[in-house]
């Protein structure tokens, strides 16, 4: 729990936007280097996972927070204006996405089989609640303290109370969420450091250099052929999509809505303040409801939010963009709670990292859109500005889902048959190694 909270605490997520405009990029510079991101997460993600389940998820965590680090010390020291800005931006987004690669599915795994060894995999659900609680709070203080440090007023007044009459600018500023976010990392290390976990299972032999690649590819057949879990990463990566992109260009948006930079991390603690209170109901959601039943409510909430984003209403605007973002956190709940219910220990890491390789490749590839239409529309006619163009795409983006959501449900219909599971309470089968199914609901062993 203590590695999730650090290793994703950003400091600078409420300014993520503005703050690397404010190196001096362009926009389709900055839709380029998300883009190099989520690739790097896609070759690196799925391998990663098989490595975790293979070979122990501590080190791939250790190595994760190390990257996390120095990702965060390139954004400290480039300096503005020099023609290594973007060589830093490039690797920083490298590393970046590297540790993502090597953190997603692995912290998850061992702290499912950490449960599964005590015999309490059945309070999986509400670890999830617990650490969208404690998770809430720290980043309630993350983005606060971002948003304040980001701006000079704050830090202007601080340093006219100890006496000093120099004058602050954002240039002198902006870098502050960067370096508490390097503290951030610098503790996670000493975390990972001091995980204990249980050995690997090596029972066919010592791990050749192709063993992750045969991983992979079992896995990822074995995936391919059993529907349930094909479709619980597919509706992942049908919500995740549209809101992950908003999430990504939130600071734009905020501005869009004549929000002043000093509100964006409240806006954003006020976001995980109804996240942590919403913990203990996406609970209920999980265990009482069943997995269409859960699916009908994300797509009401998803389409509202994204039709009422759309709209771009000075300050009230805001309240669609919070639900979305609730909705990315019942969203990851769900995930989570299906799909270790529906995976063994010896390939959940490689599964997760699967599901985190259809989110990755389905952001890069809206990312990549996102600013080549963007590009277009301000292209297509003169007079448009970018900021008009920006504003047409986002207006666009609701009727893209509405048409991604028919092809999903037309498909998972077919995939799904007459499954009765879809409609059962507390999603699928409790998290075991051993079933019955005649329709093999676990990956066989290597």
């Amino acid at each position: 729990m203590a590695f999730r909270i650090l290793f994703n605490i950003r400091f600078y997520y409420p300014v993520f936007m503005v703050m690397f405009l404010r190196y001096g990029i362009t926009l389709e510079q900055f839709g380029l280097l998300n883009a190099v991101w989520a690739v790097v997460i896609v070759l690196l993600e799925v391998p990663s996972g098989a490595l975790a389940d293979l070979l122990g998820r501590k080190s791939l965590l250790v190595t994760a927070a190390i990257m996390m680090t120095l990702e965060m010390l390139l954004l400290a020291i480039v300096p503005i204006g020099s023609s290594w800005v973007f060589p830093a931006l490039l690797l920083n987004r490298i590393l970046s996405g590297a540790a993502e690669a090597f953190a997603s599915g692995a912290d998850e795994a061992l702290a499912f089989d950490s449960l599964k060894a005590a015999g309490k995999d059945a309070d999986w659900p509400r670890v999830l609640e617990r650490l969208m609680q404690v998770g809430g709070l720290a980043t309630i203080v993350a983005m606060v303290t971002g948003s304040l440090v980001y701006s000079p007023d704050l830090i202007q007044q601080v340093v006219i109370w100890f006496g000093s009459t120099a004058q602050l600018t954002v240039d002198d500023t902006f870098r502050l969420p960067v370096w508490l976010t390097l503290f951030s990392g610098c503790a996670a290390i000493l975390v990972t450091l001091s995980m204990q976990e249980l050995s690997p299972d090596h029972s066919g032999g010592s791990v050749g250099i192709i063993d992750p690649f045969k991983q992979t590819l079992q896995t990822g057949y074995w995936i391919l052929a059993n529907p349930l879990v094909l479709i619980v990463i597919a509706a992942g990566v049908l919500f995740d999509q549209p809101i992950r992109q908003l999430l990504v260009v939130s600071s734009q948006l905020y501005a869009r809505i004549e929000i002043p930079v000093l509100y964006f991390g409240i806006i954003s603690a006020g976001t995980a303040v109804i996240g942590l209170l919403a913990a203990t109901p996406m609970r209920r959601l999980a265990t009482s409801q069943s997995p269409r039943a859960n699916f009908v409510l994300l797509f009401c909430t998803v389409t509202f939010g994204l039709f009422g984003t759309a709209l771009l209403i000075p300050w009230w605007g805001v309240g669609f963009f919070m639900l979305l973002s609730l909705s990315m956190r019942l969203l990851m709940f769900l995930q989570s709670h299906y799909l270790n219910q529906l995976v063994d220990s010896k390939h959940r890491a490689t599964v997760l990292s699967f599901r985190g390789l259809a989110v990755n490749v389905s952001y890069g590839l809206m990312s990549i859109a996102f600013a080549v239409a963007v590009t277009a529309v301000e292209k297509a006619d003169p007079t448009t500005t970018q900021t008009a163009a920006f504003d047409w795409v986002i207006q666009m983006l609701p009727w893209y889902f509405l048409l991604a959501a028919v092809g999903f449900t037309a498909w998972a219909r077919r995939r799904a048959k007459d499954d009765k599971r879809i409609r059962m309470a507390d999603g699928f089968t409790r998290p075991t190694d051993l079933s019955s199914d005649t329709r093999k609901p676990y990956p066989p062993s290597a």
